[in-house]
């Protein structure tokens, strides 16, 4: 089922406004995310789309027909929740039969619905325990398997690994991958993790405040980010951001923060042009960990970061280094074997190719045409 969402917009009645004009239209079988800090309007969004919180503005179709007012039960809509939602007493078949029941199927056509359900997600050996003898893991893909019972065409999930360890969020992103694959239904999928976010779905919402910062597929996310929000919020670790002074020449710009000097392609010196930037104008440099390495010898390299050692961590297959530059402070990964201790004076090349710049007051992408 296609999901349109025109100008939706939520306020509560003490005037604060939750989500301000959503406009977004999902295609039938799409895998989107809406991603964002707590607070930015995601999961309130996803309610709305449920129909557990009112619409204050705008239009939700489901299918091409308007929602706004249908009741829940009548959206063909599914939903897990981050808190599992089973019933401590009923055994994991009866959990999954619920639902069923509630909707008085026959009972032949509710017992081949669990027990594929239950094939799907390898739950054919806890179908008789109940959900205290369970593990995280286990419950939430009861929880699934109760949603997918239904066979609905619009599979909502609010944040529903947030309360798994590492270990098991990365086996269940495996499960709900091919969950999707399987149901071949609509997903709407919330979550904070924006590794979650990239390994999951064919579109993210970036979301902040109640605002839509980006809509795009996760490697355009992560290769073109919008806006300096969207940009740090997508990688991890984070982009790296410093402040930089344009130097205007014949050949090209430069950009220049103490005795650091980086030379722009004469693409990025164009685009900035463009843009209105001159010399003796401040901009953001966004620079990510991975486009960073070790400069051997500063000579040969005419791209460089200048800065000092704060911070090492040794993870096994890469190390990540904290380097404090005029104040700033920046991370780079580096490869398995490179050590350095706190206080070492380093000095990084940089990836021109790969670098992002930012309107320092709008926060706008200036390399984006």
């Amino acid at each position: 089922m296609s999901v349109s969402l025109k100008h939706i917009n939520k306020t509560y009645p003490n005037g604060y406004q939750a989500v301000k004009d959503f406009n977004l239209d999902i295609k039938d079988e799409e895998f989107i995310i809406f991603v964002g800090p707590s607070g930015c309007g995601k999961s309130t969004t996803l309610r709305m789309v449920a129909g557990l919180e009112d619409i204050t503005g705008g239009e939700l179709l489901i299918d091409g027909k308007r929602m706004n007012e249908a009741e829940p039960k009548d959206r063909n809509i599914a939903m897990v929740f981050q808190n599992y939602a089973l019933y401590p007493h009923m055994t994991v078949r009866k959990n999954m039969e619920y639902p069923l029941k509630i909707a008085k199927l026959p009972k032949e056509e509710i017992n081949a619905r669990v027990a594929e359900a239950s094939r799907i997600l390898g739950l054919d050996a806890l179908l008789d325990r109940k959900p205290n003898a369970l593990s995280g893991g286990q419950r939430q893909r009861v929880a699934m398997g109760r949603a997918i019972v239904r066979n609905p065409k619009i599979l909502l999930m609010d944040e529903p690994l947030s309360n798994l360890d590492a270990k098991l969020r990365g086996q269940m992103r495996i499960e709900i991958t091919k969950l999707h694959k399987k149901l071949k239904s609509t997903i709407i999928y919330v979550t904070h993790d924006q590794t979650e976010a990239m390994t999951l779905g064919d579109r993210i919402v970036v979301m902040c405040d109640g605002d839509v910062q980006q809509i795009d597929t996760p490697e355009n996310l992560y290769n073109r980010p919008a806006n300096k929000f969207v940009a740090g919020f997508i990688g991890a670790p984070q982009m790296n951001f410093l402040d930089m002074i344009v130097e205007e020449t014949p050949q090209g710009a430069l950009l220049k923060q103490s005795n650091s000097t980086l030379t722009l392609t004469p693409v990025q010196s164009r685009l900035l042009k463009d843009k209105g930037f001159k010399s003796g104008d401040h901009v953001t440099l966004g620079i990510r960990p991975e486009n960073l390495s070790a400069a051997i010898d500063t000579k040969d390299h005419a791209n460089c970061i200048e800065g000092v050692v704060e911070v090492f961590e040794m993870l096994g297959s890469s190390s990540n280094i904290y380097v404090s530059v005029n104040g700033q402070n920046i991370a780079a990964i580096m490869p398995a074997g490179h050590f350095c201790k706190e206080g070492d004076k380093v000095s990084l090349n940089v990836d021109i190719d790969a670098i992002h710049l930012f309107d320092p007051k709008s926060e706008l992408n200036l390399l984006n045409m």
